[in-house]
C-alpha cells in the first residue's frame, strides 16, 4: 500500500480533529454512534461520544475479494485498513459528504458485507466495479473508488452515470474540506 496515500487520509483525519478542536473546544462527537461500542470512544455525555481514531492492526479486503472473486484496488483497502474513526463530514467542493470510516471489529465485519453486497449488485446490472467511500446528502448518489482507475468518482445509482472527482485517493482526500457538525 501507497505510504502517501496512508498519509492522506492521516493528515485529513488530523484537520478533522484539530478543526474541531478549534471550532468548539473538544474532540469529535456524535449521537449516532452512542452506545456502539468502539476502542475510539474517549469520552460519553449525555446521549453522545466523543471519539478519537486509533490505527489498530491493518485490515484488508481479501474475504471481500474471494467471495466477489475481482481484485479490489490498493486504495480501497488502504482507506478501510488504516484506522478506527467515526465517520467525518466534509466538503467537496459545492458536495457535502461524509467520508466513511470503520469504527470496530463489528463494524469492519459489516463493512465486508455491504460492499460484497454492492459489488454482486453491480455486477448484476454489469456495471464498473468500484467501492463506496462516503456517502452524500442525496441518497441516489455515492462517493466511490473507481476500481479499475482508483479515480474518485461521484456515482449515480439511479442513472449509473458517474463524475470524476479526482484521480486517486491521495488527490481526493488532500482537496477536502472538513466540516464540523
Amino acid at each position: 500500500m501507497n505510504k502517501t496515500q496512508s498519509d492522506s487520509l492521516i493528515l485529513f483525519t488530523k484537520r478533522y480533529i484539530d478543526i474541531w478542536q478549534d471550532t468548539v473546544n473538544h474532540n469529535p462527537k456524535s449521537s449516532e454512534l452512542y452506545g456502539m461500542p468502539s476502542p475510539c470512544i474517549k469520552d460519553t455525555i449525555d446521549l453522545a461520544i466523543f471519539w478519537l481514531p486509533i490505527r489498530p492492526s491493518p485490515h484488508t479486503l481479501n474475504i471481500v475479494e474471494e467471495v466477489v472473486n475481482i481484485r479490489i484496488h490498493d486504495d480501497a483497502h488502504l482507506f478501510y485498513g488504516t484506522q478506527y474513526a467515526g465517520d467525518m463530514k466534509a466538503q467537496w467542493n459545492h458536495l457535502s459528504l461524509s467520508l466513511l470510516q470503520i469504527w470496530s471489529d463489528d463494524d469492519f465485519s459489516r463493512l465486508e458485507q455491504n460492499i460484497i453486497a454492492h459489488l454482486t449488485m453491480q455486477k448484476r446490472l454489469k456495471r464498473r466495479p468500484s467501492i463506496f467511500i462516503a456517502t452524500t446528502d442525496d441518497e441516489t448518489e455515492i462517493v466511490s473508488i473507481d476500481n479499475q482507475t482508483g479515480n474518485v468518482i461521484l456515482e449515480k445509482l439511479i442513472t449509473n452515470e458517474t463524475d470524476v472527482l479526482a484521480d486517486d485517493l491521495d488527490a481526493f482526500l488532500s482537496s477536502l474540506k472538513p466540516i464540523v457538525q
